[in-house]
């Protein structure tokens, strides 16, 4: 009996012993099909990542890419082209962050090129008071600008470049504390440049509208329209800086209802340029010499 009993346990040793090796392969198989899957999950969950990360690289490749070409490359050609009008022979003051950009100086010294205006006036002095001067020497012009500001810091700085570059005889700072104004139809209080009735001359050739500084009230230039229009002379043409803000175009438009002979010509610039001229002159007149009389001649936007 000994030996069927032995055999008998030893038959159920190892059938426990397979079962509990079973059991144990099952497991580890469930384990393993357990961490396969996550595996697989996280592989999914890093080449979705991946997916997103080169997708976002694209956009911001892309982004980045055409704000370069839209911002750094026409500002570089713009003060390229300054230059080498000006004989590239003189050191320009910054024209970034707060001061002018090239592009509407470039669209501003055409103007003084072609035009040759002989009274100048500028909402807001900096750089572009000095690049004007400059201009007005250069191109052998016998222009005056009245540079209008209200910022004492920026007129002494402003009468020092000029002082270096022996240019005060083409400048008159007109310096003028901002005071509360307000108009016929207009509720808005502006504050606007405590101007004397002899401080700017009737019959301006050229107006630069780039002040005061945009804090100082909404549509803080407005004022530019009503005090400074009435003098200007019948050739005369505007330029108005930062229209690719909201404020700028709102006073566009509510000057285009207060004199509706004024023509808006919207040209290319970082921070939006604006050239207003009167209506009632054919529109040839507004060209380029080069352009007149040709049947090239792009569209005036």
């Amino acid at each position: 009996m000994m030996p069927d009993s032995f055999a008998a346990a030893l038959w159920i040793g190892l059938s426990a012993l397979n079962v509990v090796l079973l059991v144990a392969v099952l497991v580890i198989l469930l384990l393993i099909t357990r961490q396969l899957k996550r595996a697989r999950l996280m592989r999914r969950k890093m080449r979705d990542h991946v997916v997103r990360i080169r997708a976002d690289i694209q956009k911001y490749d892309k982004k980045l890419g055409r704000r370069f070409d839209r911002s750094i490359w026409p500002q570089v050609e713009s003060l390229t082209s300054l230059y080498r009008l000006l004989d590239g022979k003189i050191d320009l003051p910054p024209t970034r962050r707060w001061a002018v950009s090239p592009d509407f100086l470039w669209h501003v010294a055409e103007s003084i090129r072609r035009h040759a205006p002989k009274t100048i006036v500028e909402c807001g002095s900096g750089t572009s008071t000095v690049v004007m001067a400059h201009l007005l020497n250069t191109l052998g012009q016998d222009g005056h600008i009245y540079a209008i500001e209200n910022h004492v810091p920026t007129i002494d700085a402003v009468r020092a470049q000029l002082r270096r570059h022996d240019l005060e005889r083409f400048v008159t700072i007109v310096a003028a504390p901002l005071v509360e104004r307000q108009y016929p139809g207009v509720e808005t209080l502006f504050h606007w440049y405590d101007l004397g009735s002899d401080a700017v001359p009737a019959g301006v050739d050229l107006l630069i509208v780039d002040g005061p500084v945009s804090t100082a009230n909404e549509l803080a230039r407005y004022p530019a329209g009503p005090e400074l229009f009435p003098k200007l002379s019948r050739d005369a043409h505007i330029f108005v800086d930062d229209t690719g803000r909201e404020d700028e175009l709102r006073m566009l438009r509510w000057w285009r209802k207060l004199y509706p002979d004024l023509g808006i010509r919207h040209l290319a610039a970082e921070k939006g340029c604006a050239e207003l001229f009167l209506l009632d002159r054919k529109i040839e007149d507004y060209l380029p010499r080069e352009w007149r009389h040709s049947a090239s001649a792009p569209p005036s936007s």
